[in-house]
């Protein structure tokens, strides 16, 4: 959130230098185990240099090490396990070398903002030992160090011995998500962060609050707060200098010596702040995400002491709970239906700032408004910023992590039975009870959360549990701290389903499926995790990736058959160890695969019909429903389960089927009801709006063809129409749909569905806590003799700027039959390897006899060495083509 930078300013003969630096290269590490040396002669000369290795923050120690390529492969097979532990069971060097110009210790100040340490810490500099581990832990404190006694011109030298955590540690996890490390992510996975500054006085912790009328959005009130700290040992008078574009605003305040304190402009005292027509931040799909940046200077006497800049952005979060106790949000008073998934880090919390950019883009053009933080997630702002850029609403909080005692490294003991109860009642039988220092410590994390992350517009609640609650000791600790430091956006006691004796209904529910359902159980289901409510975390279980990124993490010899212990290995935790329902479920449905090659294009036909009825679902159902996550977005190593795109960035069927769902203009099909469904949720009304469907048999003859002109308003969904009841045994029908202008030469929308006349049927009998088993399949074994189709395709190239390129493909199907589910890929040549982040405009499309489409495919210059080429196949094509 600051514009970083340094610059020196006289003062009465004086030399002051502002500045604040990221510490992030330069760095090495090392086992203390293998280094003869102590800390103070550490930090002042390098002792056994052969046995340091370099690294660059923010790191995990085991990330380091897989980067300068002490461990290969780890991701490959079950390389991961074969990581000895040992290593990391004892602390770790991390030492730094860095240059400061001209010290002056009398005129500045000099700290470090220790950003995130996973789990304790000590510091010394130049041989002077400047924080200890007895105070500095826990992974969600942060800290700020006086270095200005140690510090000195010319090469300075920072030491941090890091501690690994311990059992019953709070630190992050991926639960049942993907295998623990064996390092428990021990390093500085957050930024360090040197600061310079006058004596009098340095400045941090400014705050933007946004107010704004949601029946007004002609104008908006800032509050804006800032902490000062008088490092001198006399009173001092500042002058704190705000502008904001063309405004700007100046106070005087008088500072005793050595006082930190919070000084504030307010609209009550500083007009300027009262904003006329402000340019509003939305999230994606109803506006543009506006940002605006404050810049602050503190002056003594005329000159600068210390400066920040900050970005923010003007919105007004609101939530409440329906008639039916359930809980929605509003952004600038107009609903809005979260669509969201659930967002991880790498494994080895490496920053990556080409791919969090790349995956972010991704949630933008999949549709997606929202992700949820199971977890405070991120290596610095830089996540959080891009999210403010392109209008993505982010859930914030705490993870299951620290919930169930068995992920803080204690005996989880469950009844025989108890392991199949419903999410909320199992973790109040079982979860963790905190002592008081532990509710100390989680309330501190809270604090200093909130404070690093509050003028990000981009969050829209802080959850203060996941699969529990806050007993309500911690939760008026919590509620206080967000008074105090955070007042502009609604508190969330847990993403569950429970009530609070201080607060009330959570409102939410977290009832899964985490496992494979059928596209019918999103409509149909009640009481579960059917489309009604917010359901804070549910999907369809696995998504198998396309064949390519199967084979970068599975050796050969364990590619087939597929369950077997490595793809297993390569799945979830716990109950979600096995693809066995997903993979049973793609036979019954579709026909056994013969090879990997099939088996990869079948899934991806599963992975897009199985996410795209969830979304819809709770696009059609809304208000009743109000939030739907999607678990997960993303994967923090490579997997086979809950992800949209793969961790090679691939995107995967359900990446369209989503993008194809979230369309915030739709035409849905209903698999419960049978019916064509319209939603509107855009800003603006529908105006003489052109809806066609046509309906063919497998044969591909056309059985419906009907077109209707409609008017829909603003956040409007209508029933439009129920289809006929579509005949014979086991046959299988194709629905298209479109949304076009009134000529018909501008299309809106599309979607294309298969339906099979024996329907999926849903055991309701059976309960287990993460899926609802099926008693019956639908049947689309005849999609695998579907005549053979062949069709014609042309591209074309065009730059549409310095980074990037676009590329036209045409799809022509001249035949009378359906051209079924065709994949296209952007490779590096012929027969060279996908290219990845791409950002097809559609795909896995199907084309009805005698019809043309045309997607297009953007892709960045760098990641291209090459020829762009694309490789095409389908269900039913003749013959894979290379374009």
């Amino acid at each position: 959130m600051s514009i970083l930078g340094s610059f020196f300013l006289l003062s009465c003969g004086s030399k002051v230098k502002v500045e604040e630096r990221t510490l992030s290269d330069n760095w090495t590490i090392a086992s203390t185990k293998e280094i003869n040396a102590d800390a103070k002669t550490l930090s002042t000369q390098l002792i056994n240099p052969e046995k340091w290795v370099k690294a660059t923050l923010p790191t995990t120690v085991l990330g380091a090490l897989v980067e300068a390529g002490v461990y290969k492969d780890p991701f490959v097979g079950k390389n991961l396990e074969k990581i000895p532990r040992a290593p990391f069971e004892n602390s770790w060097w991390f030492r730094n070398t860095f240059e400061l110009e001209d010290v002056n210790t009398q005129e500045e100040y000099l700290g470090l903002m220790v950003d995130g340490v996973n789990y304790r810490a000590n510091f010394w500099l130049n041989g002077v030992k400047v924080a200890s581990q007895d105070t500095l832990f826990g992974a969600f404190r942060q800290f700020e160090i006086d270095i200005t006694e140690a510090a000195k011109s010319g090469e300075n030298v920072l030491l941090v011995e890091v501690f690994p955590p311990q059992v019953r540690d709070f630190y992050m996890g991926f639960v049942d998500w993907a295998p623990t490390p064996p390092d428990h992510y021990m390093g500085i996975y957050r930024d360090i962060r040197l600061k310079r500054s006058g004596k009098v006085a340095s400045m941090v912790g400014t705050f933007i609050a946004p107010d704004l009328d949601p029946k007004d959005l002609t104008q908006a009130l800032l509050t804006i707060s800032t902490e000062l700290t008088n490092h001198s040992n006399a009173s001092k008078t500042v002058e704190v200098i705000g502008t904001i574009e063309n405004l700007t605003f100046k106070k005087n305040f008088i500072l005793a010596p050595h006082e930190r304190r919070e000084v504030k402009f307010t609209p009550a005292d500083t007009k300027e702040l009262l904003i006329k027509n402000p340019r509003l931040w939305w999230p994606n799909g109803l506006g543009n995400p506006e940002m605006y940046t404050l810049n602050l200077e503190v002056r003594e006497n005329g000159s600068l002491s210390d400066k920040q800049s900050t970005r923010f952005g003007i919105r007004k979060i609101e939530t409440y709970l329906n008639d039916k106790g359930v809980r929605g949000y509003k952004v600038n008073g107009r609903d809005v239906l979260i669509k969201s998934a659930g967002w991880v880090d790498d494994l080895f919390l490496r920053y990556m700032p080409e791919k969090d950019a790349a995956q972010i883009r991704y949630v933008k053009e999949m549709n997606l408004n929202s992700l949820r933080f199971e977890g405070v997630w991120g290596n610095n702002h830089h996540i959080y910023d891009l999210c403010d850029e392109n209008g993505i609403l982010l859930m914030v909080g705490w993870s299951c992590q620290w919930e169930w005692p068995d992920y803080l490294g204690m005996e989880l003991k469950m009844k025989p039975g108890d392991e199949n109860l419903p999410i909320n009642e199992g973790v109040d039988l079982y979860a963790v009870k905190l002592t008081p220092d532990e509710e100390t410590l989680l309330s501190n994390y809270l604090r200093d959360q909130v404070k690093w992350l509050r003028n990000h517009p981009s969050i829209f609640t802080w959850a203060g549990g996941s699969d529990a609650m806050p007993k309500p000791s911690l939760e008026k600790r919590y509620q206080a701290t967000l008074k105090q430091y955070d007042p502009t956006r609604p508190f969330l006691v847990s993403s569950g389903d429970f009530t609070s004796e201080l607060t009330g209904k959570s409102g939410m529910k977290m009832n899964g499926p985490y496992e494979y359902v059928p596209p019918v159980y999103w409509f149909e289901d009640k009481k579960l995790g059917g489309a009604f409510g917010f359901n804070s975390e549910t999907g369809p279980g696995p998504q198998i990736p396309p064949i390519g990124s199967i084979k970068k993490m599975i050796p050969e010899a364990d590619l087939w058959p597929p369950d077997n212990k490595v793809w297993n290995y390569h799945s979830g935790r716990k109950d979600f160890n096995t693809m066995g329902v997903y993979l049973n479920a793609m036979n019954k449905r579709y026909g056994a695969s013969k090879n990997l090659e099939e088996l990869a294009l079948k899934s991806q036909l599963m992975n897009y019909e199985a996410i795209r009825p969830m979304f819809e679902a709770f696009v059609i159902n809304r208000p009743v429903a109000t939030g739907v996550v999607q678990w997960m977005l993303n994967s923090p190593w490579p997997e086979f389960y809950w992800q949209l795109y793969d961790y090679y960035l691939m995107p995967t069927g359900a990446y369209y089927g989503t993008k194809k769902a979230a369309q915030p203009e739709n035409i849905i099909y209903n698999y419960h009801d049978n019916s064509i469904y319209l939603s509107n949720d855009t800003q603006d009304e529908w105006k003489d709006t052109r809806v066609i469907i046509s309906v063919f048999d497998k044969n591909s003859k056309e059985i419906l063809n009907e077109t209707e002109v409609i008017n829909l308003g603003a956040n409007t969904i209508k029933k439009w129409r129920e289809l006929p009841e579509l005949k014979g045994k086991n046959e299988i029908y194709f629905i298209a749909l479109s949304l076009t202008d009134l000529d018909g030469e501008q299309e809106y929308a599309n979607n294309f569905y298969w339906v099979s006349t024996q329907k999926d049927q849903l055991d309701w009998s059976k309960y287990f806590w993460f899926y609802t088993p099926q008693k019956q399949y639908a049947d689309f074994s005849g999609l695998n003799t579907l005549p053979k189709v062949e069709i014609k395709a042309e591209k074309s190239i065009k730059e549409i700027n310095k980074d990037e390129y676009e590329v036209s493909l045409i799809l022509r199907n001249k035949s009378d039959k359906l051209a079924f589910f065709i994949e296209a890929e952007l490779a590096d040549g012929a027969t060279g390897a996908a290219i990845t982040p791409v950002f097809w405009s559609d795909n896995y499309i199907s084309i009805p006899p005698d019809d043309v489409k045309e997607i297009k495919v953007k892709y960045y210059k760098k990641d291209l060495k090459g020829t762009p080429t694309i490789r095409i196949q389908g269900y039913n094509l003749l013959k894979p083509m290379t374009l």
